[in-house]
């Protein structure tokens, strides 16, 4: 456990303590092994040590206190965790809705950003807020009405495959996290101006919330120093999750992009 001015937040290493930290914002904001395995499974942890803060109001063992992205929380939240860890310049990589996080930091820390890499990222695409809206209103439903069938329906354009533990994985997000309007951004151009670390990007074409080809095209028109530009096809928004040739490939070139 770290303090941070929104309360305390849990912190889990995954990788060997030798390797090379990098801060990592997952996808539904929970840190457990399941969420984390496309990373866990597919990085070099031997040579990279993944540092994962359990957000504040998710699921996990942090504050309960819930961060509001338009009072520029979650970057002010993200840069204490930097301070506290003693992780002053270092490598970031965010997934999905935890990409969006890792772009407020930037806005609000630039310099502590050594590299940044955004996989499937949620807020730079536009267009996509009513696709998170429905995503919201599926969260406002109580435990009875999340059925096995209910859920399958509603998750089959994001998960396209069997995956027994991803679909009660999402059924715990639904039913406890509190996700809010506010709670990710569209970035704009201008937030982009003073950036100046080299940039990864992957982005899926598959990725019902998140379309890669729109992601690419509006972070080419946004991103300074955009090093790297991925666009896969894994079939879906969890494509990740699939344990395959396509998604060892996906994750060896996270790797190379890291340790660059």
């Amino acid at each position: 456990m770290i303090e941070t001015n929104f309360g305390d937040t849990h912190v889990v290493y995954y990788g060997s303590p030798s390797g090379m930290p990098v801060l990592c914002f997952g996808g539904t904001w929970i840190t457990n092994p399941l969420s984390m395995r496309p990373f866990i499974e597919g990085v070099d942890l031997a040579k990279i040590r993944l540092v994962v803060p359990d957000v504040p109001g998710g699921i996990g063992f942090s504050a309960e206190q819930q961060l509001h992205a338009s009072k520029g929380e979650y970057g002010q939240w993200a840069f204490q965790v930097i301070d506290r860890l003693g992780l002053r310049e270092c490598t970031v990589l965010g997934y999905s809705f935890g990409a969006n996080i890792a772009l407020q930091l930037c806005q609000e820390a630039l310099l502590c950003v050594r590299r940044l890499l955004l996989v499937q990222p949620a807020g730079i695409a536009k267009g996509t807020s009513s696709k998170i809206e429905k995503l919201m209103r599926m969260a406002d439903k109580e435990e009875k009405q999340l059925t096995e069938e209910w859920l399958r329906k509603s998750m089959t354009p994001m998960l396209s495959f069997e995956h027994d533990d991803l679909m009660e994985m999402a059924k715990m997000f639904l039913l406890h996290a509190k996700i809010a309007k506010g709670d990710w951004k569209e970035l704009r151009k201008k937030d982009w101006h003073k950036f100046r670390a080299p940039v990864g990007l992957i982005a899926d074409q598959s990725d019902s919330l998140f379309p890669g080809e729109e992601i690419i095209k509006q972070a080419r028109k946004m991103i300074p120093f955009l090093e790297m530009s991925n666009l896969t096809n894994l079939g879906c928004h969890f494509g990740l999750f699939k344990n395959d040739e396509q998604t060892a490939e996906v994750m060896s070139s996270v790797t190379d992009f890291l340790l660059r």
